[in-house]
């Protein structure tokens, strides 16, 4: 089945790429929170562009842009003004993030090095937050730790239902208190716990072994510990919101593990395999070989970096190194293992489906099939829309409408009695 898109409908067009084009809007959609504006953006994309719109030069112009923010923050903070600081520490964090997300991984110190920075304009934000918000260590395996973050909905230490949120392939545990909507479920009396697992960034960039694992029921069995052994968690009232790859990592693991009291996939999926290499081959003149050598995968990567080096970029940080393949034949044949194949119909608690217009055909007809083979006690499903600007991946053009659909239903779900 041919792609019709890869990320979103209504692009910005700010570059021809629309793995890049996808880059800007995913870093102006965290204006909703302060943390980009729509001046800054544009203005790195334009500059970008007249640097000729290669790699360098956007790695360059979001570094620059993000030390920038950090220096207003620092004024601000000496000049005794917490909101204003906030407000650009997220800046900072959000315009490193997207140079380091292109970054050249093999490159391995200055691209740890760029992620720890911008790490820590998050997390010298924390304190400038309005409810609680603390960084905390889950014992994992083998004396690791899966770092992430507690945020609570207020200081009174209440027990309260809990949202635990997974990321994908380029996940970010920091980048989903934006895309996530952290503070909208804190508006609505939920606490929110965002954790890096095996494949994700704070835990690959120290650990390079910690790659994606198929049976995710295991890393999120270990954050199910930890978070209902706290004294301010209700832990009948736990539930899991998987964004991007997270909507394979959090059904799989529902599908395990009967502490998971509601289950939200945005959008969730069934063969890892069938989703990535329809959108990578629908655009050949020719579909692949029905046993294509190893040759013909890695040629293909070649290929692709030769006319879109953003798509390149991709394939090579978000799903070579997360996964541990060598090379992409290897990514070929590793993907195969990511399925929730006979899992469906194991998952047993209430299940919101999210699907947005602007994934490809295969992944919102897997969204679909996902939700029909549910057999929970209660499901929804909601189309993420064009009409409404939340088309693009995750509905992260518009992220308070897909905020207010996931934490609105999850309020109403996780209040009713267990």
């Amino acid at each position: 089945m041919a792609s019709d898109t890869i990320m979103a409908i209504n692009r910005l067009g700010f570059a021809d790429s629309e793995m890049q084009d996808f880059a800007y809007l995913r870093t102006l959609a965290y204006a909703d929170f302060g943390a980009a504006s729509v001046g800054e953006v544009v203005h790195v994309a334009r500059k970008i562009a007249r640097d000729g719109g290669g790699r360098d030069a956007f790695i360059e112009a979001w570094s620059e842009q993000g030390r920038l923010a950090a220096r207003t923050a620092d004024d601000a903070l000496a000049a005794g003004r917490p909101r204003t600081a906030r407000t650009f520490l997220h800046r900072a964090y959000n315009y490193l993030r997207t140079a380091e997300f292109y970054f050249n991984r093999r490159q391995n110190e200055e691209f740890t090095a760029l992620y720890d920075q911008s790490v820590s304009h998050f997390d010298r934000a924390l304190p400038l937050l309005d409810t609680p918000a603390e960084r905390i260590a889950i014992p994992y395996q083998d004396g690791i730790d899966l770092p992430g973050y507690f945020f609570a909905s207020d200081d009174s230490g209440t027990p309260r239902p809990t949202v635990v949120i997974s990321g994908g392939g380029d996940g970010h545990g920091e980048e989903l208190y934006f895309l996530a909507g952290v503070p909208h479920a804190l508006a609505r009396g939920l606490n929110v716990v965002l954790f890096h697992g095996p494949g994700q960034r704070g835990l690959l960039h120290h650990h390079p072994d910690q790659v994606f694992r198929a049976d995710s029921e295991v890393p999120f069995a270990a954050v199910l510990d930890h978070v209902t052994a706290r004294p301010d968690v209700r832990a009948d009232a736990v539930a899991l919101y998987g964004l991007s790859f997270g909507g394979y990592l959090a059904p799989r693991a529902a599908a395990h593990d009967r502490r998971v009291a509601a289950l939200v996939a945005n959008a969730p999926i069934i063969d890892f395999h069938s989703l990535i290499f329809d959108a990578l081959t629908s655009a050949l003149p020719a579909p692949p070989p029905a046993t294509a050598p190893a040759e013909y995968w890695n040629g293909l990567y070649q290929q692709v970096g030769g006319t879109d080096w953003a798509l390149q970029a991709t394939m090579d940080n978000y799903m070579l190194w997360t996964t541990g393949a060598r090379t992409f034949a290897d990514f070929h044949r590793l993907a195969r293992s990511f399925t929730l194949d006979g899992l469906v119909s194991q998952i047993t608690c209430p299940t919101l489906t999210l699907s947005s217009d602007g994934e490809n055909a295969v992944a919102r007809d897997q969204a679909r099939r996902f939700h029909e083979q549910l057999v929970v006690p209660v499901k929804a499903f909601h189309r993420l829309a064009a009409e409404h600007g939340a088309d693009s991946h995750c509905g992260l053009s518009n992220i308070a409408l897909t905020s207010s659909l996931v934490y609105d239903w999850l309020t109403d779900v996780l209040a009713a009695p267990a």
